[in-house]
């Protein structure tokens, strides 16, 4: 089975090293590197021949249309590469696998040509009203001063707009046909298919910029819009139905404490890792990449993982 990671990173060199060691030997790896980041420490340690740093490096701004951008370069550096992908993977420079290679292989071979992208739909009576408030208000991208003040720019305009009663749509027209909003995880993988009808769609389609450009958490909604609106890729995602169950329940192949904010895994969490089933786990944290040691690392909670994975 031919396999493509593609991995967004923009610290801790030697936590992605050990990530791209865990995983497929044999696949093929495409970075992306934040612009804003030194890349020099990344290049220094990953020098393996399937591993691939794209040039298209992006000044991310998260929470934004710019997350899409190293999305799509990510998706391009794949689907022009020379070779066939069964499947490709998007996972974070935080990741760790807590699955064995092969068992990820097993596992994909049985899944057939479904693809591991879950989806709900945010445009029902389903979806409380809080949900729905975040994905209708305006958030103005801008890119005309530094990124502070163009920060600044964007929130004092979707003050602005939301005091005005503006609210955006869940729902727009691409090609005469309205389509919903999707919501999932910024972590998924698919077919090499799937991922060029991706592209595909979203470059001949301007009214899908046009609608996401001003919207919220667009690395978690364009991709699954574009797939769900598809009726012949909509049957073969994972479609979640009724209320909103959270972001964890949206996430199939990652373990992940969302709340109050991402934890940092560490041998506390081994137990729940292992129970939850899940392929991968974010995040880790390389003691190597820190000054002040006092702070949670990951080390020893790798160190078990990978004589489980064994």
């Amino acid at each position: 089975m031919n396999i493509a990671y593609l991995i967004s990173a923009h610290t801790d060199a030697p936590q992605l090293h050990r990530l791209i060691s865990a995983l497929h030997p044999d696949a093929e790896l495409f970075i992306h590197i934040d612009k804003k980041a030194d890349i020099a420490p990344f290049k220094a340690l990953i020098k393996t021949p399937n591993a691939h740093f794209i040039d298209n490096r992006i000044d991310v701004r998260w929470g934004t249309m710019i997350e899409v951008e190293y999305q799509i370069a990510l998706i391009e550096a794949a689907v022009s590469f020379p070779r066939h992908f069964d499947r490709i993977f998007f996972l974070s420079g935080m990741d760790y696998p807590l699955w064995s290679n092969d068992k990820i292989t097993q596992w994909l071979k049985s899944m057939g040509d479904k693809e591991i992208l879950q989806g709900i739909n945010m445009n029902t009576p389903y979806i409380n009203a809080q949900q729905r408030e975040l994905y209708r208000r305006s958030r103005p991208l801008f890119r005309i001063f530094n990124n502070v003040w163009n920060q600044r720019l964007s929130i004092l305009c979707r003050r602005m707009l939301s005091a005005l009663g503006y609210r955006k749509r869940l729902s727009f027209t691409v090609a005469g046909k309205t389509w919903n909003l999707y919501k999932g995880a910024a972590w998924w993988c698919i077919s090499e298919e799937l991922a060029t009808f991706l592209l595909q769609t979203y470059r001949q389609h301007k009214e899908i910029y046009k609608y996401f450009r001003d919207s919220f958490g667009q690395a978690e909604t364009l991709i699954q819009t574009i797939a769900f609106n598809s009726p012949l890729w909509a049957q073969r995602c994972m479609l979640v139905e009724g209320v909103y169950p959270g972001l964890d329940a949206l996430t199939p192949l990652h373990y992940i404490v969302y709340d109050p904010v991402i934890k940092v895994m560490t041998e506390e969490d081994l137990p729940a890792m292992m129970k939850s089933g899940k392929m991968f786990a974010r995040k880790f944290r390389s003691g190597e990449s820190l000054q002040d040691r006092s702070n949670e690392t990951s080390d020893k909670v790798v160190e078990k993982i990978n004589q489980l994975r064994k």
